[in-house]
């Protein structure tokens, strides 16, 4: 990727100082120091994470051969509180044993399929049992929970798999959960009414297993409660500390009408070329994981965001299409590992577009936010919170009636932030907003559609709008701007220079 041409050009050293007032109660001096430099520092970097294609994440992890031999079915009984039951443990406080109880007449069972692997066809021959699984419309009806066991695998191919929603349905995976070109919904009777609380069948897999979700479709799972909001992982204190994280690999499949998308924790996730709609909750929810997360189409999200990171996740989110969501398109959380959003196309957000948060403590970093077109959201095109390093570089940001990139650093932190080669425009407040940022680099963005007596530069940068904007914008320069605490004042040069020229 050739450099662009605000990154190749030169210029001498310029130092700013001007006497900017802190908040009221301190009342501590700022002196800017304004330097434009010959070329951008990170001028490799960029172009070595601009070609990164997974971020770390490798496609082969998701490789899996499917066990051998022909798999062993038997029914176990379900215990709250006793060794061995801390698959279903977590979801006694569910309504999961509840609905069990309903619809089983003796001590509540589940399904178990280990030491191989069966087909759906395999399985309901195998059980012989219609109460457990039947033939069922144009596919079967399960209604047991089902517990696939680390050495086990169920594959679900070219198949309808029905989850009956009144007898406590649901695939609990330890092994392998295979769906090719499958369909896997609820399924209440006639009624769509439960006449108890509400409960809809989920998928868990635990840390360990495989999920293969290709070509197929998953509709009506999932209600709001813990671990039961559709496709959910999760590592149990119960497990060795040995154990893997779980992996789930999505590809060229619908996820519609469930509580979330995916929800994800300690995992291995690649998610690629799917459409995530009609959810309640978040399209994507994932915490402390790694993610592959490509050419998705994610809408209509009613409460919440259309894709959520926690808690350290890091990866690649690319060239996805997210509109009409609740909140934010990309929520990034106390991000903490090396995160790239690039080529993404955001529009119809409730709040902001991307919104990315640190703590005080433990600052963003390793931020790429490039290559993106957002607009008509809520707030801001880029809101950043506590963020320590983030290179933001080529979007295209407007229509917003906050700012196009705001962000907030309380108190300062040290670190850098690049905002380069951007366009913004027709936005509400200022294009660029920043506060507490210790060093940032400025140059070749466009700003468009300035309403009268509208700021460019806000917050800290108020003071030298005009000098970093002859800089940049009039001699084609990339500006570097320090801001130090100092005790004395210092007059401010009147000048920026042309670039080459020395003062």
């Amino acid at each position: 990727m050739a450099a662009p041409d605000y990154l190749r050009r030169c210029a001498p050293l310029l130092l700013i100082a001007f006497c900017g007032l802190c908040p009221a109660q301190t009342r501590t001096l700022l002196h800017h120091q304004l330097e434009a430099l010959g070329e951008h520092p990170q001028q490799a970097q960029i172009a070595a994470l601009l070609a990164t294609p997974a971020q770390g994440l490798d496609p082969t992890q998701f490789d899996v051969a499917t066990p051998g031999g022909r798999g062993r079915v038997s029914l176990t009984s379900l215990f709250s509180a006793q060794a061995g039951s801390w698959p279903f443990e977590p979801f006694v406080s569910s309504g999961l044993f509840r609905v069990i109880a309903d619809y089983q007449a003796h001590h509540p069972q589940a399904l178990l399929l280990d030491d191989g692997s069966l087909s759906l066809e395999q399985l309901a021959k195998a059980l012989n049992d219609p109460r457990i699984l039947k033939p069922h419309k144009d596919g079967y009806l399960l209604s047991y929970p089902l517990l696939i066991g680390p050495r086990g695998a169920l594959l679900v191919e070219d198949q309808h798999l029905y989850l009956n929603s009144r007898a406590g349905a649901a695939l609990i995976n330890r092994g392998q959960l295979v769906l090719r070109r499958a369909r896997l919904q609820s399924w209440a009777g006639e009624q769509s009414q439960l006449a108890a609380k509400p409960f809809r069948p989920f998928i868990m897999a635990w840390a360990g297993s495989f999920t293969l979700i290709e070509q197929s479709q998953l509709a009506r799972l999932g209600y709001n409660a813990h671990l039961a909001r559709g496709l959910t992982s999760r590592r149990s204190a119960q497990q060795p500390a040995a154990t893997p994280p779980a992996r789930v690999l999505i590809r060229a499949s619908e996820l519609r009408e469930m509580a979330s998308g995916v929800e994800l924790h300690d995992s291995l996730a690649l998610i690629e070329d799917s459409q995530f709609s009609e959810l309640q909750q978040y399209g994507l929810d994932l915490s402390a994981s790694r993610v592959g997360i490509a050419r998705n189409r994610i809408s209509d999200i009613r409460n919440h965001s259309g894709i959520r990171l926690r808690d350290g996740s890091a990866g690649l989110i690319t060239d996805n299409l997210i509109g009409n969501v609740g909140k934010a398109a990309i929520e990034a959380q106390l991000q903490g590992g090396a995160l790239a959003l690039q080529n993404n196309r955001i529009g119809g957000t409730g709040a902001s577009a991307i919104v990315l948060t640190g703590s005080p403590q433990q600052p963003a970093e390793g931020l790429l936010v490039a290559g993106n077109l957002i607009g008509n959201s809520q707030g801001s095109g880029i809101d950043g919170q506590h963020i320590g390093r983030a290179l933001i570089i080529d979007n295209r940001i407007s229509g917003n009636p906050e700012y196009a990139i705001r962000i907030r650093n309380e108190p300062p932190l040290p670190g850098e932030i690049s905002l380069l080669g951007n366009q913004l425009g027709n936005v509400g407040k200022a294009m660029i907003h920043l506060q507490g940022v210790n060093r940032l680099l400025l140059g070749g963005n466009h700003y468009l559609g300035l309403a009268s007596q509208q700021h460019i530069l806000d917050g800290d940068l108020l003071p030298v709008q005009s000098l970093l904007l002859e800089t940049t914008l009039k001699h084609g320069c990339v500006a570097q701007l320090d801001l130090l605490a100092e005790q004395q004042p210092n007059a401010p040069l009147q000048r920026a220079p042309r670039c080459g020229e020395s003062i």
